[in-house]
């Protein structure tokens, strides 16, 4: 569903038995479940635009124990887009990862967030699986901008200089449009 109007992005990374799922902007989540299966052992959420988090809340009533992470700024964020589902507001259901702190999923396993620069927020990850003593790098950059804006400085390429990615999952549903520079629609705003 990336790039057209009326869905958004959900990527589900499998590495080895462990299946993760990079944000959740479909407009429906049957996509994923199976039999009332829970899609994934853990979700992680790159920011909180409709287009990357939009089902968010369904995956969480629907599947309560799973693990949905964010950083702090996105999961406070998050609930804004709910506003008109119900008249009560939603507490946060993300749970709240540092930046640059790697976190251990699975003794094999971690995970660690970088600023993507996108807006306030705005996360990358990097996860780094180790297998027969070598240690894999994987990269998801969710929207990401390399400038500096009004609210938030742009991703450092020097922060991610060496890390050399196994694989890296660029966003890029918007990669071929063009746009007005965004200091000047800031402005212009």
């Amino acid at each position: 569903g990336v790039g057209n109007h009326t869905e958004g992005v959900a990527i589900l990374l499998q590495i080895n038995n462990y299946r993760i799922l990079l944000d959740c902007g479909v407009a429906d989540i049957d996509c994923f479940s199976r039999q009332n299966q829970c899609p994934a052992d853990w979700v992680f959420c790159s920011h909180a635009h409709q287009d990357h988090a939009r089902s968010l809340l369904s995956l969480h009533k629907k599947f309560p124990k799973l693990p949905i992470y964010s950083s702090d700024v996105t999961a406070k964020l998050l609930p804004l887009n709910w506003l008109e589902e119900e008249k009560t507001p939603h507490p946060s259901f993300s749970q709240v990862l540092p930046w640059r702190s790697p976190i251990t999923l699975q003794s094999d396993l971690t995970v660690e967030l970088y600023p993507a620069g996108h807006l306030p927020g705005a996360a990358c990850f990097l996860f780094q699986y180790i297998y027969n003593n070598r240690v894999y790098k994987i990269f998801y950059t969710g929207d990401f901008c390399l400038s500096n804006l009004q609210l938030v400085e742009g991703l450092s390429l020097d922060t991610l200089r060496g890390l050399s990615p196994d694989v890296l999952i660029i966003e890029g549903s918007y990669g071929t449009a063009r746009h007005p520079h965004r200091r000047q629609q800031e402005k212009h705003l």
